[in-house]
């Protein structure tokens, strides 16, 4: 369900970024399930064999053609249509363009497209599209062991000193930083600026980056300590518990905080797609924290890369859903009437999805300004290409570099928008 969630995203949604992501997301759900991969090195290992059976199912296919050529009666036709195709189109070719009479009857007869260059990218996409589908498929017949590749056993250290201490200085570190926080909150801005010599605004701007790296390197920490503390008797369990519990349960506050910060960076500077696509990056790591407390709890993680590798699934499909592009100029918008502040040059960076929103949210001459979006018209005139956010921004009236009816145009082009905002709100 999730890949076929992830696969309709390159239907209803036109950002390119978006699609990109969901099927590459889509593509490691798929190569994880077909052979049955579990441990994280497993996973990765599965999605390179789809590329690898591209080559371990050249065997198989020279077997099947060899079969094929043998048939008394499906590869003689085959041969002769192809071999009859050849021939139409180079000497039609000839005649066409050597008299001009031939040229008219053909000219009639075929659509007025470049059927050279048509004919050559249809070919090379079922070409490469074709050969996606059979390496899929022999993957599903004859998926490797994966299961085999794993990282080695780690030998146990023998004293529990020599993890609980490096755990302790992690432990220290984020108490240091939460009494900060603290600090910062009750002191109030006057204390903030004195001790620090900026804003209370400013230093909360800043560090969210390296906050998403800490908690980052928190699971990475988890799963080190994981590997090489013992576990021989239940007061070693109880001691790894209460320790990875308590750095888990500091790491979800630094996780709050972070979010805290971006929340504050966005209303500051406005909203941007990347601002979100971090927004969402950073949950999915508090949800690996949870996670992970409940695999300390059970004392039992194998089921840990299969859950993480859905739950960024899920949260992809729901962003992709929610329309990020569309939801970005909403808030911008609103940031807008509230402060009078635009920036017309990010607005008009973003793609289809935005248009309609810019449309229904702006005045007309501002909308005008803020929409950069272009119609290809190659795309909406190829059924094949159809796409639910192009269409909805056709028909909330985009910009376009080439006239289509039933379209009002701005008077201006985006080149030529004033720097400063035409109206105020």
């Amino acid at each position: 369900m999730l890949c076929v969630g992830l696969a309709s995203l390159v239907v209803l949604r036109a950002a390119e970024w978006l699609t990109v992501l969901s099927l590459l997301t889509a593509a490691v759900l798929v190569t994880t399930a077909l052979t049955g991969a579990r441990g994280l090195p497993a996973i990765l290992t599965s999605a390179a064999s789809w590329v690898a059976s591209g080559l371990r199912g050249l065997p198989l296919l020279g077997r099947t053609l060899s079969a094929t050529s043998r048939h008394t009666l499906v590869w003689p036709i085959l041969r002769t249509a192809a071999i009859s195709l050849v021939a139409l189109v180079v000497f039609g070719g000839l005649f066409a363009s050597g008299d001009a009479l031939v040229g008219a009857w053909v000219s009639d007869l075929v659509p007025d497209v470049d059927i050279a260059e048509s004919l050559v990218l249809r070919s090379f996409t079922w070409f490469v599209v074709g050969g996606i589908v059979l390496a899929a498929t022999y993957l599903a017949l004859n998926p490797p062991r994966v299961d085999l590749v794993a990282l080695p056993q780690a030998r146990p250290v023998t004293r529990a000193w020599e993890w609980l201490v490096p755990v302790g200085v992690v432990v220290a570190t984020f108490v240091v930083f939460l009494l900060a926080q603290g600090v910062a909150l009750f002191g109030g801005h006057d204390y903030v600026q004195r001790t620090t010599g900026m804003t209370y605004a400013q230093s909360v701007h800043q560090g969210f980056g390296q906050l998403t790296l800490a908690t980052a390197l928190t699971l990475l920490t988890v799963a080190l300590v994981t590997r090489r503390a013992p576990r021989g008797t239940e007061r070693d369990r109880l001691l790894l518990r209460v320790a990875l519990g308590v750095l888990c349960g500091l790491t979800l506050v630094v996780v709050a905080s972070a979010l805290y910060r971006m929340h504050v960076y966005q209303q500051a500077y406005g909203f941007t797609v990347l601002r979100v696509l971090v927004d969402a990056f950073e949950l999915w790591l508090g949800l690996l924290v949870v996670l992970v407390m409940v695999a300390g709890a059970r004392m039992s993680g194998w089921w840990l890369p299969r859950a993480a590798l859905a739950s960024g699934a899920a949260m992809l499909l729901l962003l992709g859903l929610g329309n990020p592009e569309a939801w970005v100029a909403q808030r911008n918008i609103e940031r807008y009437e509230e402060t009078g502040d635009l920036d017309l040059t990010y607005l008009q960076s973003l793609g289809a999805d935005a248009v309609p929103v810019i449309r229904e949210g702006l005045p007309p001459e501002l909308a005008d300004c803020s929409v950069g979006w272009r119609v290809d018209d190659e795309l909406v005139e190829d059924p094949l290409s159809w796409n639910l956010g192009r269409a909805r921004a056709i028909e909330a009236g985009p910009m376009s570099l080439t006239p289509i009816e039933g379209f009002s145009y701005p008077t201006f082009a985006v080149g030529d928008c004033p720097s400063e905002l035409p109206l105020t709100p």
